[in-house]
């Protein structure tokens, strides 16, 4: 697929990543509507991309744990734009000791994390099969394949992800939709930023070292551009700067 004229729907991306996401997809000819709880960097994003009078980007205010919120994702997408082509599910949140501090937040990391792809999956199918097939991307991490015992529900949600990708393999040929997801180590980010100020992370992220925002992007924009690519997951990491993994390589 090439990206040229395509509608994307974005989540987490207003900041950091997901923003360095939004200003490559609209620099390769993409349009692009971007989901986000931070409206006032999200506003700010869209006047940057859009220039000379031109609508590249929409900026809409989105908790991905309310499906009204995200359904409005998709409909601004249809009602402006005409449909919607790609989806990338990238809204995600971590706290470091969510399941041993003896409170319920781990439940909004499954929710942001797990939940929030689910159904953004699938009212990307609903709105892709609309085009005659499209791609949806997720956002996992390398957490997915090396749990850290610090944050036991991240990695869980991150490796449910991977999962979750890997089931939906055939809709590529029941549908012509193509679902996988990045894993990335770590980058920075808002997300890493604010675990870096903990000592366990701030060790793992010593001993896996960071890799650069350009290279997950490219992964992002790789599985878009390579029609083979389908239920597999991109790792992101020093040693492998992109290294697909597939059902038949685990």
């Amino acid at each position: 697929m090439q990206i040229k004229d395509k509608v994307v729907i974005l989540t987490g991306g207003a900041n950091g990543f997901g923003a360095a996401l939004a200003r490559r997809l609209v620099s390769e000819g993409a349009r692009v509507i971007i989901g986000d709880i931070d409206r006032k960097a999200g506003q700010e994003l869209v006047t940057e991309l859009n220039q000379n009078n031109k609508v590249n980007a929409i900026f809409i205010f989105c908790d991905v744990t309310n499906f009204d919120h995200l359904s409005q994702l998709f409909d601004t997408a249809q009602n402006t734009f005409g449909g919607v082509d790609i989806v990338c599910n990238n809204a995600g949140i971590g706290q470091e000791n969510e399941f041993y501090d003896q409170t319920n937040r781990w439940i909004k990391i499954i929710d942001v994390n797990l939940n929030a792809v689910i159904k953004g999956t699938q009212l990307g199918i609903q709105y892709l099969k609309k085009r005659g097939g499209g791609v949806i991307i997720n956002t996992a991490s390398m957490s997915a394949f090396y749990p850290m015992s610090h944050s036991p529900i991240y990695s869980t949600s991150k490796r449910a992800v991977v999962g979750f990708t890997q089931s939906l393999r055939d809709l590529k040929d029941t549908d012509k939709i193509r679902v996988n997801a990045v894993a990335p180590s770590y980058f920075d980010s808002n997300l890493t930023q604010g675990l870096l100020k903990s000592k366990k992370h701030g060790q793992a992220a010593k001993n896996f070292g960071f890799v650069p925002i350009d290279d997950v992007i490219d992964a992002f924009i790789r599985i878009i551009q390579d029609d083979k690519l389908a239920g597999d997951t991109i790792a992101v990491t020093t040693r492998y700067k992109s290294k697909i993994i597939s059902k038949s390589s685990l």
